[in-house]
């Protein structure tokens, strides 16, 4: 089964939605955080996914957060509205949130265009977090994919 149809079996329209496999730019990475699983074991894998460079996701969108795992795979992390901020403001809960203070920094040292998103949850699939695995298709640099890309196949819940 790919992920549109059990997303449509859900009411939701995969079309309008995007599929985003959040991996740690190894520019990020530091001995605090050396990988996106141990950004997602403080649970800062999905704050980390709200600082991109530029508006990659435009200025709102419904995002499906994947976390990158070995052999292409990606786990289901959270399904959120994001929404774009001004270029380079950040929100308080990234600026304030100590734990991730060193993200944030190698972040906009290295971003040519910072941008930081909010996040609203959504509903629907709220079951699924932490369970829903599915096979990336190839290449896997291409992070970002609408969710009813035919490659995205379910391979666990």
């Amino acid at each position: 089964m790919n992920l549109a149809l059990l997303l449509a079996a859900r009411g939701l329209d995969p079309a309008s939605l995007i599929a985003h496999r959040n991996t740690l730019d190894p520019r990020d990475a530091s001995p605090d955080a050396p990988s996106i699983e141990a950004l997602a074991a403080t649970g800062h894998d999905l704050v980390y996914e709200r600082m991109q460079n530029g508006r990659v996701f435009g200025p709102e969108a419904q995002i499906l957060s994947f976390r990158a795992e070995a052999g292409g795979r990606a786990r289901l992390a959270g399904f959120r509205r994001l929404r774009a901020r001004r270029p380079g403001v950040a929100p308080g809960d990234i600026v304030y949130d100590y734990d991730v203070a060193h993200l944030l920094h190698d972040f906009i040292g290295r971003a040519k265009y910072p941008t930081f998103y909010d996040a609203f949850p959504l509903e629907g699939v709220d079951d699924l977090v932490g369970r829903l695995v599915v096979q990336w298709p190839k290449p896997y640099m291409r992070r970002r994919l609408r969710a009813d890309d035919a490659g995205l196949v379910i391979v666990g819940s």
